[in-house]
């Protein structure tokens, strides 16, 4: 019995030594298994981003983490970025290999079409890739496919201008702001405030303004009192802050600047007009003067100083009286130009004398402009041809004269071929700038055709030029004429010596030889036949 008990006791010893080795290899198994966490990639939403606000029309820079989430590496891994819609990026990238919670990162340009509408897009962004399972088995071709928003701002395009820019130094005023937007903004606020920390100016009352929904193209106006503390140019911001239509939260800043003056008298000249200047004529100019400062100028006068080519016509000297604030007036002069005055633009000063409240002297000095034009006015003159006939070549000479004004650029004279004659030498001759009351001479080679009869012949020319202070390129057509000679006229014209005279000379030669062989042929035969006679006659006689 007690060996019976014994090999029991062994037999409970082995048995549960057998469960302890099955409970381990179970164990060992199912943590081998829970290790093989399949491969995979994803798309990670934290990291991923554009780098601003994308309005329609606008790109941007789109960067893309993808991570592999599994504990078994990702080979082949690619990421492809599809256009969709109004969203253009259209990339493919192979990243390679990433390890277990390894990450890749790639940058690529997003851009959004210009009729792209306001709200939000997706775009789809596909992770192929090769990797393994739970047991480890490798598993290819695996895609995930993962939705990414982007979203598109409005862009409100706010404009704005101030209804005035002048304010004085010390004196409170109302600064009103016009304003628009061209494709709409909900829930606008404006805020004003200073650009700079100089303070320039205090902001009277509160800073912002509830404007509330703007239509595409509405326009607002803002008001705000200020005051200037520093004479010059004082600098503003005006913060913007709105929804676009489809609710996104937005902002934008605007910069403004007002003109701060003293608070005295300062002269403007706002206008001036004449009549057409040109040299020899007499011009009316008429100066607008405005008082822009707040305290009233007395005993004002203006006087235009006019130097050369101007000479006043009466006085250059006007007596105003009192110009008050924000007052303005015209003064009339009338001048002369000199008919050698240069054209171009002429700055002419003018002082403008008053007296403040307290009786003491001021002296402005100001300057208008005056345009002195005039026009170029060319002429082509025939100086001089040779003799021409049917037939005949020759040389005129032609003279270009500017009797105008105003210099003339880029001249070119052109001789233009026609029925009557052809041009032997070069057709065109480029004269270049050519000053008023000046000449220019150009040769030109011609050949009468055979047909042409005896008379008056035309030539056809054509002349190109600039302006001055013009880039407009004029085209004058100009007619001569010149005598085409019979060719009796043309002989007995035509000086002795000359290649034409010779050549009919030598023919006169020729013919009269041909005339005098044939007259003495004709005077031996008539001698022969006398003799003849007179032979006969007598012998027969003697016979």
């Amino acid at each position: 019995m007690y060996k019976g008990m014994i090999l029991l006791a062994m037999l409970v010893v082995v048995t549960g030594m057998v469960s302890a080795a099955v409970t381990s290899a179970a164990s060992t198994a199912a943590s081998a298994q829970q290790s093989l966490t399949p491969t995979n990639v994803v798309l990670d939403y934290d990291l991923t981003h554009v780098d601003a606000n994308l309005k329609p029309g606008d790109s941007g820079v789109l960067q893309v983490v993808i991570k592999n989430v599994g504990q078994q590496s990702a080979e082949n891994v690619q990421i492809y970025i599809p256009n969709v819609g109004d969203i253009s990026v259209g990339k493919r990238w192979g990243v390679g290999r990433i390890d277990p919670l390894g990450t890749k990162t790639v940058s690529t340009t997003v851009s959004i079409s210009k009729n792209a509408y306001i709200g939000l897009h997706t775009l789809q962004v596909r992770i192929s890739y090769d990797g393994f399972d739970y047991e480890g088995d490798r598993k290819n071709d695996q895609l995930s496919v993962w939705e990414f928003p982007i979203r598109v701002y409005g862009n409100a395009n706010f404009q704005i201008s101030v209804d005035k820019s002048v304010f004085y130094e010390g004196v409170s005023k109302k600064l009103v702001i016009a304003g628009s937007t061209q494709d709409g903004a909900r829930d606008v606020y404006a805020t004003l405030s200073q650009a700079s920390t100089s303070a320039c100016a205090s902001i009277i009352g509160p800073s912002k303004t509830y404007i509330g929904n703007l239509g595409n193209k509405e326009g607002f106006d803002l008001e705000y009192y200020i005051q200037p503390n520093n004479v010059g140019v004082c600098p503003f911001t005006l913060l913007l802050e709105y929804s676009d239509v489809s609710g996104n939260p937005l902002k934008e800043t605007l910069p403004l600047g007002i003109d701060v003056q003293r608070y005295d008298v300062d002269f403007k000249v706002t206008d001036v007009s004449y009549e057409s200047a040109s040299p020899g004529s007499a011009s009316n100019i008429t100066v607008s003067l405005s008082n822009v400062g707040s305290a009233a100028a007395n005993d004002v006068s203006v006087t235009l100083d006019l130097e050369t080519p101007f000479t006043a016509i009466g006085s250059s000297e006007r007596y105003l009286g009192k110009i008050g604030s924000h007052e303005e007036k015209d003064i009339n002069f009338q001048a002369l130009i000199d008919s050698t005055a240069d054209i171009k633009a002429y700055s002419i000063p003018l002082s403008i004398d008053y007296f403040d409240s307290a009786g003491m002297k001021h002296t402005i000095a100001k300057s208008i402009g005056i345009q002195v034009d005039g026009k170029p006015e060319i002429k082509i003159l025939l100086e001089n041809a040779d003799l021409f006939t049917a037939g005949s070549k020759g040389k005129i000479t032609l003279n270009v004269v500017n009797k105008g004004f105003a210099e003339v650029k880029f001249l070119n004279l052109k001789i233009l071929p026609t029925e009557s004659y052809d041009i032997t030498s070069a057709g065109e001759a480029y004269i270049g700038n050519l000053d008023s009351d000046a000449t220019d001479t150009q040769e030109f080679d011609i050949q009468v055709k055979e047909n042409v009869p005896a008379g008056k012949m035309p030539l056809r020319l054509e002349v190109t030029y600039k302006e001055q202070n013009s880039n407009v390129d004029h085209v004058d057509s100009v007619n001569l004429e010149i005598n085409v000679l019979s060719m009796q006229e043309y002989a007995q014209k035509q000086p002795t010596g000359s290649p034409v005279s010779i050549l009919i000379s030598i023919v006169g030669v020729i013919v009269g030889a041909v005339v005098g062989i044939i007259f003495i042929w004709f005077l031996y035969k008539l001698i022969r036949a006398i003799i003849g006679f007179l032979d006969n006659k007598l012998f027969k006689r003697k016979g």
